[in-house]
Formats: structure tokens, C-alpha cells, sequence
């Protein structure tokens, strides 16, 4: 055997050479290539802008819906309601015809006049024979102002009931109590001592504002918290002091009912509530029956509501918000005596 290699022949190396450079072609052609990045198309930009408008749309009519910008004097713009993408317009219960009728007429009255007015106003009524309900904007959450106070009657009475406060205890004012406003607990000195039962009469009959701080400092916002969820107030918070007009109908249907307290309270409740200092709204409107309300009032904010202790009671309750004071004291009394020809 030779020691020395052998070359290969000449027509060997050329199908070597060949099958090499077929190989690397296939290995080229597998390799993925590098896409070219492209400018956007007319299809591109259009979706892009039109995302961009539509989010601006959006954005604009929800900052124009917040409570910001309803102020006194600037023209009424009905912004669409966003919570919930509800009707306006709410009626629970089927009814007959006439109250359909009734229902139908009082929306119609309600939108009419208040579309002239500045500002936003919400409407609930209760049937306390029937439970036939209905109201316009009536779960909108708006400024409660004076009505917050209401769940904290029903919290102090629960816990009167508990045996947890006397409602004859004297308490001693501190001047950390007191709070300017309403009510003439304000203008006592401190040291002054007063019994809980005769600062919830100021709280109902004055709307006492030192009153109720003092019954919030003992009673604690989770107390008042828990009645407010107990009751179903879903869309009310003590903290931000706010409400619905469905919410506040609600609490003086359970009152009436005797669902939040005893007959006693109940009566003792409605009794701080009747004859008030401030009669020249709903009970303006209404001089045929007794009426038992709330009414609270805040810058740009006027609110009534109570019980109509007519043949047929009934509860009604009116919100406003960035609103003229002076055409809600005339609004108000005018809407709650149509109301009451139209529920007898």
C-alpha cells in the first residue's frame, strides 16, 4: 500500500464544489428575513386618530357631567348620565293606568320647568299605600347638604333601643362642639348642658348643626356608616356627604313602615321633623296635610323631602345642585302642590 494520499479526480472536486454551494443557497433561503418597516398607511392613521377623538369625546362629556362645573349663571347643558347607562326616568312596581297617567304628568311637569332653571335637579316619590314608586334622575348621587342628618336620627334611636345611650343623659357642650350654620346651639356657651333627646329635637326642628356633630362624635362615622348599608342608602356616604333622591325616599318609607325603629321613636322621630324652621319649601306647597321633612341647603344646593300625611301619604324628595337659590324656593313649593293634587 502506498503511503502517499491518492487525490481525488478532477470530476469528484467539482460535484463536491457544486453540492457545497447548493447547500449554502438552502441554508440562505431558510433563514427568515428582515421585515422592512413600513410607513403607516391612510388605514393606520385614520384608526389611530379616530381612537384618539373618540377618547377625547369621551373624557370631555365626563369632566362636563362631574358636579365641577355647575355653577349659577352659566347656561344649562344636559350632559348624557353616565352612571350605569340608566333611563333618567325610573319606575318600580307595575301600576295601573291612572298611576301611569299620574306618573307620566309629573315627570312631563317636573322636566318642563326644571329645563328652564340653572342647574340639575332629581325627584323621587313613594306610594306609602300602594309601594308604586317612581322619579327623574332619581338614583343620580348629588350634595345630600342637611339630609345627611337623617340616617344619624336612625342610628341614635337604634342605639337607644339597644340600651347602649340614654336619650336623657345631660351632655356638657365643649367648644370643639360647636358648628356655625344652622341651629341655635352655636350661639350657647361652653359648659352648657343639654339632654341627647332635646339636641335631636334641634337637630329635626333647627337643623342643628352642633347637634349633630356632637351625635357624630358618638354614635362614629362606622356606626353611621352601618345604618346607612342597613337601610339600603346605597348610593349615600356620611364622609363625602352625598345621596340619591331614591336613597333619602327610601329612608322615610322604612321610617314610616317601622323598619328602622320602634312606634315610639318612629312617632318621636316624625314629630322633630314637623313644624320646622324651614316650612317655605314642600309644606309651602302643601297646606292641606301635615308634612314631616328634612331640608337642607349648601352653596348652589337646596334639598326637601319628607312625608305627605295626606289621605293617601306619600314620600317625596327633590335634589338640586348648582342651582340659583331663588328659583328653587319658588320651584320647590310649586312642584311638591302638583305633586299633591296629582297623588290624592
Amino acid at each position: 500500500m502506498s503511503i502517499f494520499k491518492q487525490e481525488e479526480p478532477e470530476e469528484e472536486k467539482k460535484d463536491l464544489k457544486t453540492f457545497s454551494r447548493k447547500r449554502d443557497l438552502n441554508f440562505k433561503n431558510k433563514r427568515p428575513k428582515k421585515e422592512e418597516v413600513k410607513p403607516w398607511g391612510k388605514k393606520e392613521r385614520l384608526t389611530i386618530f379616530l381612537t384618539f377623538f373618540i377618547t377625547v369625546v369621551i373624557t370631555g362629556f365626563l369632566f362636563l357631567s362631574s358636579r365641577s362645573w355647575k355653577l349659577p349663571n352659566f347656561p344649562r347643558i344636559e350632559m348624557p348620565d353616565f352612571q350605569i347607562l340608566k333611563s333618567e326616568t325610573v319606575t318600580i312596581g307595575s301600576g295601573t293606568n291612572i298611576q301611569k297617567e299620574k306618573e307620566d304628568e309629573i315627570v312631563k311637569y317636573f322636566k318642563e320647568s326644571t329645563d328652564k332653571l340653572t342647574g340639575t335637579y332629581s325627584f323621587y316619590i313613594i306610594d306609602l299605600t300602594t309601594g308604586y314608586e317612581f322619579g327623574f334622575r332619581g338614583r343620580n348621587v348629588m350634595q345630600a347638604a342637611s339630609l345627611i342628618k337623617l340616617p344619624v336620627f336612625a342610628s341614635l334611636y337604634q342605639e337607644a333601643e339597644s340600651r347602649k345611650i340614654d336619650l336623657d343623659d345631660i351632655y356638657t357642650l365643649k367648644s370643639s362642639d360647636i358648628r356655625e350654620g344652622s341651629g341655635s346651639l352655636q350661639y350657647k356657651k361652653t359648659g352648657t348642658r343639654i339632654s341627647y333627646r332635646k339636641m335631636a329635637e334641634l337637630m329635626g326642628k333647627e337643623s342643628d348643626n352642633t347637634s349633630f356633630n356632637v351625635f357624630k362624635n358618638l354614635l362614629g362615622d362606622q356606626k353611621i356608616e352601618k345604618t346607612i348599608n342597613d337601610i339600603g342608602m346605597i348610593s349615600t356616604s356620611l364622609v363625602e356627604n352625598e345621596t340619591s333622591a331614591y336613597d333619602i325616599s327610601l329612608f322615610f318609607q322604612k321610617l314610616f313602615n317601622g323598619q328602622l325603629v320602634d312606634k315610639k321613636h318612629k312617632d318621636e322621630i316624625l314629630g322633630y321633623l314637623t313644624d320646622t324652621f324651614y316650612e317655605d319649601y314642600i309644606p309651602k306647597g302643601i297646606l292641606e296635610a301635615k308634612v314631616a321633612h328634612k331640608f337642607g341647603r349648601e352653596a348652589n344646593v337646596t334639598n326637601d323631602a319628607g312625608i305627605i300625611f295626606s289621605s293617601k301619604p306619600f314620600v317625596l324628595t327633590i335634589l338640586s345642585e348648582g342651582i340659583i337659590s331663588k328659583e328653587a324656593d319658588i320651584f320647590i313649593p310649586e312642584f311638591s302642590k302638583f305633586v299633591f293634587e296629582k297623588m290624592k
